[in-house]
């Protein structure tokens, strides 16, 4: 994963609040309840889906690619699969091979990293404790290289992340967006699942006493 850009959001901009809400998926009963240091009940079942989230692309690469592969198989005439065969030679089966085994292995890489987040998501959920951070808020841009049909156009996947005291929450694009469409000023706090790292929710931080 190769890091591309990283945005300091520190220009004026009206209350950010309402699209950051959306766009992170917490409303302000889920920050309430996080103010108070728990995970409230709606996100315990939004954040299993997060943890999942490393391994739902790769899993989805893979079946795209082995169903285009399908296709092809059954619509293209069999004298033309030959013939592609005969003039591209090994370098055609070494390209099928390169692009399903790229899956296969990110896909059992994101197994491994979902059933780690899984794992430290159940011990947070047992708890039931929410915790927070006060800083400075960036976004975080990445590129990784795109899988199955991805890799064969040239796609590469974005990733976005806040970061906050050198601490990486993966957001989706769209809350990245708003957080650098807004720009943020001041300080933040971020409430965050305490074992398994996972975004909670986020408001300005509480002017120091």
């Amino acid at each position: 994963m190769s890091y591309i850009e990283y945005v300091t959001m520190d220009h004026e901009a009206e209350d950010p609040m309402p699209d950051l809400r959306r766009t992170n998926g917490f409303s302000e009963a889920d920050l309430a309840r996080n103010r108070a240091g728990a995970i409230s009940d709606q996100q315990m079942g939004k954040l299993f889906g997060r943890a999942f989230k490393p391994v739902g692309y790769p899993l989805t690469a893979l079946a795209a690619w082995l169903f285009a592969c399908f296709v092809v198989k059954m619509v293209v005439p069999d004298i033309i699969l030959v013939i592609v065969a005969m003039v591209g030679g090994k370098m055609t089966t070494a390209i099928f091979g390169v692009v399903t085994l790229g899956c296969v292995a990110a896909a059992l890489i994101g197994f491994l990293k979902s059933s780690r987040l899984t794992v430290l998501l159940l011990q947070d959920l047992r708890q039931g404790k929410s915790a927070f951070m006060d800083g400075r808020l960036h976004v975080s841009k990445a590129e990784d290289e795109g899988l199955g049909l991805d890799k064969f156009h040239g796609r590469n996947r974005r990733i976005r992340h806040y970061v906050m005291n050198n601490e990486y929450f993966e957001v989706d694009e769209e809350a990245a967006e708003v957080a650098e469409r807004f720009g943020l000023t001041g300080r933040y706090r971020l409430y965050f699942a305490p074992k398994s790292k996972l975004l909670l929710s986020l408001e300005p931080a509480p002017a120091a006493k």
